[in-house]
């Protein structure tokens, strides 16, 4: 199982740096294999990919290349859209582990609030991976089945600062509205909540 969430981490770095609306729920067919190797254990994962809204461009763009990186492996898999609301993305965790699923892949809502869905994947006894929201280290470490995937926010936060910084000397008469030579207000507004 180690070597599948491996792979299955592997995938998610690897939307994360490329990635840099549709149906609640998404199923590919699973593969088999007779033989009592590797890829007969790989086609038995039966992976739940929450995302915490359809509707959001770049999460949209993460769900294709994680269909597509999942459709290659040949892993069976469901989407779902928690449509930005914690209370429904925990209820499709539940449902998903009900239904058999034995690894989560969660693009949490409320990054304040992953220990619920950290707690149902505990109780199931099956691997939850959170990724692109940063989930809180005590979380993460408080079940060995759990992980984080994901870029450094503050890191990241620095790296936007420095393309505005670029940007405002690159346009800084199309910027200085009034044309005064200061900038007197800038307003940012990031989602509440995610780091």
């Amino acid at each position: 199982m180690k070597k599948f969430l491996a792979l299955i981490l592997a995938l998610v770095m690897s939307l994360s740096l490329v990635a840099c609306g549709g149906d609640d729920t998404t199923t590919t067919e699973e593969t088999t294999d007779d033989t009592a190797t590797e890829e007969t254990t790989e086609s038995a994962l039966n992976v739940g990919v929450f995302y915490y809204n359809f509707s959001d461009a770049y999460i949209t763009t993460v769900r294709n290349a994680m269909d597509s990186l999942l459709d290659a492996a040949g892993i069976t898999y469901n989407n779902y859209d928690g449509a930005g609301n914690q209370a429904t993305q925990l209820d499709q965790i539940n449902t998903a582990i009900t239904n058999g699923a034995n690894l989560l892949v969660v693009n949490i809502v409320e990054t304040s609030s992953p220990d619920s869905a950290q707690q149902a994947a505990k109780n199931a006894g099956i691997p939850i991976i959170f990724f692109n929201r940063e989930v809180s280290n005590d979380v993460v470490n408080s079940y060995e089945n759990c992980a984080f995937v994901g870029t450094d926010a503050a890191e990241a936060g620095h790296m936007q600062g420095e393309m505005i910084g670029t940007y405002l000397l690159e346009n800084y008469d199309a910027v200085d509205l009034n044309g005064d030579g200061t900038i007197s207000y800038v307003l940012f507004k990031g989602q509440e909540g995610n780091a």
